[in-house]
């Protein structure tokens, strides 16, 4: 019986999964696990490292590499169907564990209360471009009340970087197959969604992970298109869980109050001028923030003394 898979999903992530992978194996666990990869066609050299540690531990390791590219929710649920352990602790092919003792401490608080639908977990972020590290970034959530974490989901303010799950659970509560219809890629949002919705959870009140922030990253490219997509998606996303799980005025006004805050930023610092005119006019409390993007939208010299290249948001 194998208590635990470690579900990974990869994508030319040569430059980081050794390190992931030397993160897992280093684990001390007074159970089973198992290593499930799905890599979705990986043109570096990530899946010959991968068989590198798989040759030295071939019973740990169940890999496969998809005939064609799936995308990541497809990716995601596929490599899920291939996972035999109870619980399932997701990692992407660029983060890595911190702690030796990150997995008996999440699989711990499971198997002590059958009702928990998933574990989350702490987080240092790790900033490649000038590695600076943040420790426990995402404390006030990992630490605040239920209802605080819950609505942090909802806005989609919960980064997904030390989550386990009851695998039965993830199944029942989890419409794989609407986002497949719905082509969707962003696959963490929908899934915590349900979860928060419909189970029990609880956190470790500590940091047991490291999230890399560095540009080869699908969700960190510089890019106008890439960026206006992903949060236009999310805004669909968080449209349909509102009308599925009826959410409060509050939450409804709060989300598109941050979506257009945020698509501001985006027209600020990518110079959209009119996107930039268009959000402003739709923001109902103006901060000074707000007006300095809007400058910044109009006006490429504010542009660069503001230094806005510096502080493009993360959207994983």
């Amino acid at each position: 019986m194998i208590n635990l898979s470690v579900h990974l999903i990869t994508y030319n992530n040569e430059k980081h999964i050794d390190e992931t992978l030397q993160s897992i194996l280093k684990q001390k666990v007074d159970f089973t696990y198992e290593i499930v990869i799905g890599d979705d066609c990986s043109t570096d050299n990530t899946l010959n490292i991968i068989n590198t540690y798989a040759s030295k531990q071939p019973d740990i390791f169940n890999i496969v590499k998809n005939e064609k590219q799936l995308g990541i929710l497809e990716n995601f649920k596929a490599t899920l169907d291939r996972c035999r352990g109870t619980y399932v602790f997701d990692i992407a092919g660029d983060d890595l564990l911190k702690s030796d003792d990150a997995f008996q401490k999440m699989v711990t608080l499971l198997q002590n209360d059958s009702s928990l639908g998933f574990v989350d977990s702490g987080f240092d972020e790790l900033n490649e471009s000038d590695n600076t590290i943040t420790p426990f970034k995402n404390n006030t959530v990992i630490n605040g009340s239920k209802e605080d974490y819950k609505n942090a989901v909802l806005l989609g303010n919960v980064s997904p970087i030390g989550l386990c799950f009851n695998k039965s659970q993830l199944y029942k509560y989890v419409d794989f197959n609407a986002y497949l219809k719905m082509n969707l890629s962003i696959e963490d949002y929908p899934i915590l969604v349900d979860m928060v919705m419909q189970t029990n959870f609880a956190t470790v009140k500590e940091s047991l992970h490291i999230y890399r922030v560095h540009d080869d990253s699908y969700s960190h490219q510089r890019n106008f298109e890439n960026h206006l997509f992903l949060k236009n998606q999310m805004k669909t996303l968080f449209d349909y869980f509102s009308n599925e799980y009826n959410f409060s005025k509050h939450i409804n006004e709060l989300y598109s109050q941050n979506h257009n805050k945020e698509l501001l930023f985006l027209a600020g610092y990518f110079e959209k001028k009119a996107l930039g005119k268009e959000i402003f006019k739709k923001i109902k409390s103006k901060t000074i923030t707000d007006y300095v993007h809007y400058c910044a939208s109009q006006y490429n010299l504010v542009r660069k003394l503001i230094s806005l290249r510096k502080k493009l948001l993360p959207f994983k």
